[in-house]
């Protein structure tokens, strides 16, 4: 029989030499299967170069002030003619279409008729009147004549009839001449005062009825000339919202017809983020391209900045304005896609590294440097200016210093204080 220590002295060996295994063979997968604690991708150094700073955005061909005209009807009727089509160059004060306007025609001839009628009347008040007030003149001369001959014979008389040479009856008969022919004198002049006023108000009144007459046809040459559309400017025809036959109703907005454009007065709207707009100032250049001419790139200065905001996507933006040169805006058309790079600021020979190398981690700009020995050191930069594809490095850097652009980080990279004291990981 085998003693029970020698037993128990093989159990645990076997025990022990099953863990010691077990634990070689976490190590070696440990091993095996452990990764670098970095994986670098792509790099870069860091050079001396020129740099401009680049705001990129986003705009818009569209007409300047006053070179886009929407030319509607103001008068009501059948559209008879449409002169015009999308693409005619037109004159100052062409005509481009016609509107029926037999109506209003007739409106003003019926109101020519009543304006000869009214004239005539005027005119005959002017003439007839007066006349008459100078017969009743003669009439009143004759009258106060007559008086006065009445007076002097009723005097007489009353003499003789003191006297006792003249009977009563004699006396009272010429006192009765005398006060007729007063009467009679009173009574003209009561007819002379009137005709004068009469004058005066048939005259006012026949004048208000010609000035009234001839307002309302001054009105309806007025309503007629809406009949005839013409264009305000010299320019292209661009749009047409009304064809022959089609009636077009009048209301409380008027009925656009032509739509006539000055294809060479052509501005760009440039939609500047508010993160970008303090850096946006009157007489940057512009350099731009659209769609149409990829590879031609167009130049302008910003002649201004609308200070009014508008909200587009829950993003402020605002305007910056450009005016296009006569030669750009003959091979640009309205409502074209620009790119638009702005440049802002420029500098020379100053220390660069591409974008993609300057990493912004914990409220601080820093860079993956390249150690020796394939080391990796998370350090700390003071930034300048950002171009399109480089950003100027202040502080952090040295000339060749080799940077990563692109790493697979495993564990976390050497820490190292900064110039100015900080602390990184």
């Amino acid at each position: 029989m085998i003693p029970d220590f020698i037993k128990r002295h093989k159990k645990l060996s076997i025990v022990t030499a099953l863990g010691a295994a077990a634990v070689l063979s976490v190590f070696a997968y440990n091993y095996l299967t452990k990764k670098p604690p970095y994986e670098i991708i792509e790099t870069a150094k860091a050079s001396y170069s020129d740099l401009e700073n680049v705001v990129v955005e986003t705009g818009i061909i569209k007409p300047q002030v006053g070179a886009l005209v929407k030319i509607g009807a103001r008068a009501t009727g059948e559209i008879l003619q449409m002169l015009v089509a999308v693409g005619d160059r037109v004159k100052k004060h062409q005509l481009i279409a016609k509107i029926d306007d037999r109506d209003i025609a007739r409106d003003i001839e019926e109101l020519r008729i009543s304006l000869g009628k009214a004239q005539s009347n005027l005119n005959k008040i002017i003439v007839t009147y007066p006349q008459k007030i100078r017969e009743a003149d003669n009439d009143l001369v004759s009258k106060r004549a007559k008086l006065k001959i009445t007076s002097l014979e009723m005097q007489r008389k009353e003499t003789l009839l003191q006297k006792g040479y003249l009977a009563q009856n004699d006396f009272d008969k010429a006192a009765a001449d005398y006060a007729q022919a007063e009467a009679d004198v009173k009574k003209n002049e009561e007819t002379v005062s009137r005709m004068k006023n009469e004058l005066i108000d048939d005259r006012k009144i026949a004048e208000a009825e010609v000035a009234s007459i001839k307002s309302n046809i001054e009105k309806n040459l007025i309503k007629l000339s809406y009949t005839s559309i013409v264009s305000p400017i010299d320019g292209v025809v661009s749009e047409i919202q009304g064809q022959a036959g089609e009636t077009v109703v009048t209301g409380l907005q008027v009925a656009n017809l032509v739509t006539v454009m000055i294809p060479d007065k052509l501005e760009m709207w440039i939609y500047v983020d508010e993160s970008d707009i303090g850096a946006i100032k009157n007489g940057l250049e512009a350099i731009y391209t659209v769609d149409t001419y990829p590879d031609k790139q167009f130049k302008g200065l910003i002649n201004r900045v609308d200070p009014q905001p508008f909200v587009k996507d829950n993003i402020v933006y605002y305007k910056a304005i450009v005016n296009l040169s006569p030669e750009d805006a003959k091979a640009l058309r309205s409502e074209m896609t620009t790119h638009v790079r702005i440049i802002t600021q420029k500098k020379s020979h100053c220390l660069t590294v591409p974008n993609a190398a300057v990493k912004f981690e914990n409220g601080k700009h820093i860079v993956y440097k390249i150690l020796p020995g394939a080391q990796v050191e998370m350090t700390p930069v003071k930034i300048g200016i950002k171009g399109e594809d480089k950003t100027e490095i202040l502080q952090g850097m040295a000339e060749g210093d080799e940077a990563a652009i692109k790493l697979i980080i495993n564990i976390a990279p050497t820490k190292k204080a900064g110039p100015s004291g900080w602390t990184h990981k």
